[in-house]
């Protein structure tokens, strides 16, 4: 995803994991690890368009949707999900830090089992 720096000066993003991306004011191709907190720093879309910037914030809340689901597939806790195996809605939202409709974790659970 190309995120640009807010101001005319770089964006630097470091990552507990030691990573170090610098987004520049005429954009950067910022790699998937990186989008959520550059994001979260103000990085923001090369065209500053409304619909550009929806676009980023659908696919941030995706991304961190996601990022709690793979977490909780790994995390091997039978509390994290029902009866039915569908994700528990109250895990997922402690985890993403944010409410999550049962369509849409649905949808994106789907996507992970798929890929496995």
């Amino acid at each position: 995803m190309k995120l640009c720096s807010p101001s005319s000066e770089p964006l630097h993003v470091a990552l507990t994991s030691g990573h170090m991306c610098v987004i520049g004011p005429d954009g950067t191709d910022v790699p998937k690890i990186f989008i959520r907190e550059a994001l979260a720093r103000g990085a923001v879309a090369p065209d500053e368009t409304q619909t550009s910037s929806v676009n980023v914030q659908i696919q941030a809340r995706q991304m961190a949707v996601s990022e709690a689901l793979q977490a909780m597939i790994t995390g091997q806790d039978k509390e994290d999900f029902t009866a039915d195996g569908k994700p528990n809605l109250m895990r997922l939202k402690s985890r993403a830090g944010f409410a999550v409709t049962r369509e849409e974790a649905d949808a994106i659970f789907a996507e992970l089992t798929d890929k496995v």
